[in-house]
């Protein structure tokens, strides 16, 4: 038995903007969490900008996209950390 079946798994439609961090209690976190958080995730977008720069041509593309999902999620965690503690 696989240890995740998706057929049992019910996404509901995504709540846009400020609703969709009610259903994720940020309020709940320790700021430090948070803040480590944002480190690792801009720990991770400095590796992934340094594999874009060593990658072979035929992999830049790949490589320069999962640097700028490492961006995102580095920015998502600021974000997250910045409105936690001005919540605080």
């Amino acid at each position: 038995m696989p240890r995740f079946d998706s057929s049992h798994t019910r996404i509901g439609q995504p709540v846009p903007g400020r609703a969709a961090r009610r259903h994720f209690d940020v309020d709940r976190i320790r700021p430090a969490d948070l803040f480590d958080a944002w480190l690792f995730a801009e720990a991770d977008a400095t590796l992934a900008l340094a594999d874009w720069r060593r990658a072979p041509r035929p992999r830049k593309s790949d490589a320069h996209a999962a640097y700028l999902a490492a961006l995102d999620r580095e920015a998502h965690a600021a974000d997250v950390l910045a409105d936690r503690v001005r919540g605080a």
